[in-house]
């Protein structure tokens, strides 16, 4: 089955140091699976079974992707995709042109 991408990535931290992109269904699959190995967690169990929903064309994605990324938050894991990726932050002061 082809992959269901968020459209936006999602960054979790995984482990200490690590962090995880998170692009698609398949992917927080893979993470939520992970996580309940080791936890008991209703939310993340709730999100994995919605996960199931989208792949099986039950549920919408978007619904999906908001509902992971509340999981992550509430899980203390969510990071800031400008933490992750500085650049993604425009610097408002610099025009983008190069210094003559």
């Amino acid at each position: 089955m082809g992959s269901i991408d968020f459209g936006a990535p999602i960054f979790v931290r995984y482990g200490k140091r690590e962090v995880q992109e998170i692009v698609s269904v398949a992917d927080a699959i893979d993470f939520l699976i992970d996580w309940t190995d080791t936890r008991h967690d209703m939310l993340a169990e709730t999100v994995l079974r919605a996960c199931f929903d989208v792949q099986a064309g039950t549920k919408p994605v978007a619904v999906v992707r908001d509902a992971f990324v509340k999981f992550a938050k509430r899980a203390g894991v969510w990071e800031e995709p400008e933490t992750v990726m500085p650049w993604l932050t425009s610097n408002r002061e610099s025009s983008g042109r190069l210094p003559i």
